[in-house]
């Protein structure tokens, strides 16, 4: 295992560019691992985290609600029945948060170890709640992306369709970025272009492999 390939952090909160940046760092041969792409994974259909959920959130469960089941007709998790379950409740969130955070941790690692072996010039962890999840803690360097709370809101709005309150409280509901700024080693502010992006990307990743 070539254990000296270091590994990045990227994360930022809603609106701040970081898929652009992950696409740029993918493209100068850094390995990526999407957090959020492996909890989807493991919550897809007939996988054996939805009967762990079921079990938890489900009508019999701990943090369930009887009569609200959690799993469509066909056995598959029903999402916006868990989101009106765990989102109405702080300690329902914690414990979803608590599992989902302990699975995609070790899928994260299982992938380090995996590219560690194939020798890449980095690896990225590519996840939003790098901190929440501490997953920052299998970083050697994290890099923070940031933006104007105004270009945030306007790029969620034109992406997702949705209105500039319900982007706003989206984005308070994660952790400040005065919160991450102190976690992280470098601050990457994306409130211009891409081709500004870029650049700062290109710096960074120049400064990263002669250190590597």
């Amino acid at each position: 295992m070539k254990s000296d390939v270091k590994v990045i952090g990227l994360t930022g909160g809603i609106g701040t560019g970081k898929s652009t940046a992950a696409e740029f760092l993918k493209n100068k041969g850094i390995a990526h691992i999407d957090a959020d792409q492996i909890g989807r994974d493991l919550t897809a259909d007939g996988s054996p985290m939805v009967a762990v959920l079921d079990s938890i959130f489900g009508p019999g469960g701990e943090f369930g609600v009887k009569g609200n089941p959690i799993l469509t007709p066909e056995g598959n998790l029903d999402r916006k029945a868990l989101a009106s379950i765990v989102f109405t409740d702080i300690d329902k969130k914690l414990k979803l948060d608590e599992v989902m955070f302990k699975a995609i941790v070790a899928e994260v690692n299982k992938q380090i170890d995996t590219y560690k072996e194939q020798g890449p010039c980095g690896i990225m962890i590519d996840a939003p709640l790098l901190f929440e999840a501490g997953l920052h803690e299998a970083c050697d360097i994290v890099v923070l992306l940031v933006s104007d709370m105004d270009v945030r809101i306007s790029r969620v709005c034109a992406r997702d369709g949705a209105t500039p309150e319900e982007v706003r409280n989206r984005i308070n509901s994660q952790m400040s970025d005065d919160e991450r700024k102190k976690l992280s080693d470098v601050v990457i502010d994306n409130s211009g272009t891409v081709e500004a992006l870029e650049e700062q990307l290109e710096k960074f990743f120049s400064k990263f492999s002669k250190n590597s």
